[in-house]
């Protein structure tokens, strides 16, 4: 059984005990992320995720690593482009441990001068780690240009110049404005008494912490866009995304979206997979994936392979599109997808962490939570002429954009045929 409530400095609280485990999962998340930044700001989301593992009132950068390790425990973080959050899992008997980490990182990190001067290198090398990293590279820049003018296009990472003109002053205004109560939710999951629990978030999160200016209203503008672009690098394959408008993540169509991309690219035994990997042998690494987000999605599909097959691969993959969509799928493709959403589904809940994040992201898409049962039925519900309805809504006269980079040379991407 999940507890909710608001506490009484207007942090959200979700509970959710389980038996049969003996650790418990923290996360400390705000409904804020890299698309809340203004284009003088990108890079900050991420760059405050990383000053709060450095150094608090109470704690150094140190001594956080040190009490979490010492007792075998594990702490991360993760900025997303419409949320940031910080977690620890450990045994269950250093719970009061974790909430008095999480909330002296909340509400006392130092933003230390020199410890900002530091992070701004390691940042710098994490953005050109990502620019040497071709995988990761190219869902970036898919996304900025498939999102171009839209507050999700920018990358999380921010640019180099942004990054070494970050101050103090700019930092912490970033932190003041959008590291608010009304903006926290505080996640439990695992082994622990709900009452106990209570007393020590009433405890450790007690402060006021409230907005002191107005943040402004960023807007959102595009669809998606439709391009081809390549960028030409000197590597061994060419790594490419194709995509196409989505759907946004709070619309019901999303269930019989995800049987579409399961069953096209989704799995192992997935069309795309078995034929482009499988069959042919000319891609290690090929699926599909949807992006969504508040108000707007991106369906896409990536793959790598050698620059002499990438005008086959992608013509193959196309020929994969459109008998897709044009020809349908099997009923038993059908059912046996819905009972691989539920076993995936069964399965990620044994971990605490998973548990966890799923409850902080329903309450902040949907202001709700979601149990087993309701997932279940859900996915039961979706009917044949329900996933139609969404292949005709993502492919339906329409032409997907084409990102790549690699060495293409002349070749280029100009004369492929990207419809459905």
């Amino acid at each position: 059984m999940v507890i909710k409530y608001r506490t009484d400095k207007n942090i959200t609280v979700l509970l959710e005990p389980v038996d049969g485990v003996v650790s418990v999962s923290v996360g400390l998340w705000i409904n804020r992320g890299s698309r809340d930044e203004k284009p003088d700001q990108y890079g900050y989301a991420h760059f405050v995720e990383h000053m709060l593992f450095k150094g608090t009132e109470k704690y150094s950068a140190k001594d956080i690593a040190r009490i979490v390790d010492r007792v075998g425990g594990q702490h991360n973080a993760a900025t997303n482009r419409e949320y940031t959050c910080y977690y620890i899992n450990v045994v269950s008997d250093y719970l009061e441990m974790s909430l008095d980490i999480l909330s002296d990182m909340y509400y006392n990190s130092v933003f230390d001068t020199e410890e900002i001067g530091k992070e701004k290198n390691v940042i710098i090398e994490e953005i050109r780690m990502y620019e040497d990293t071709p995988d990761e590279f190219i869902h970036d820049f898919f996304m900025e240009k498939m999102l171009q003018g839209h507050p999700l296009s920018h990358s999380i990472l921010g640019t180099v110049d942004g990054i070494e003109n970050i101050t103090r002053g700019s930092l912490t205004s970033f932190y003041d404005e959008y590291y608010v109560n009304e903006n926290a939710i505080l996640v439990i999951a695992g082994s622990f008494d709900p009452e106990k629990a209570k007393g020590l978030i009433e405890t450790y999160f007690s402060r006021e912490k409230v907005k002191t200016i107005d943040s402004p209203v960023i807007e959102s503008s595009a669809p998606v866009s439709i391009i081809t672009e390549h960028v030409e690098k000197d590597l061994e394959q060419v790594h490419f995304c194709m995509g196409l408008e989505g759907i946004k993540r709070n619309d019901r169509d999303r269930w019989s979206l995800y049987i579409l991309s399961t069953i096209l690219g989704g799995s192992m035994s997935s069309r795309l997979f078995q034929n482009i990997r499988e069959k042919e042998g000319i891609s290690y690494s090929i699926y599909s994936f949807h992006s969504s987000y508040a108000d707007c999605g991106v369906f896409g599909i990536y793959c790598a392979t050698l620059p002499k097959k990438f005008h086959y691969t992608v013509d193959l993959i196309m020929k994969e599109c459109r008998q897709f969509f044009h020809d349908g799928i099997t009923e038993e493709e059908f059912l046996d997808t819905k009972t691989y959403m539920k076993g995936n589904l069964a399965l990620s809940l044994e971990s605490n962490e998973v548990r966890m994040s799923q409850l902080a992201r329903n309450e902040m898409t949907y202001g709700r939570f979601f149990d087993f049962n309701e997932i279940v039925n859900i996915i039961e519900s979706i009917t044949m002429d329900d996933y139609k309805r969404v292949a005709e809504r993502i492919f339906r006269d329409k032409k997907f954009s084409l990102v790549s980079v690699g060495k293409l040379k002349k070749k280029g991407t100009d004369s492929i045929d990207l419809r459905i």
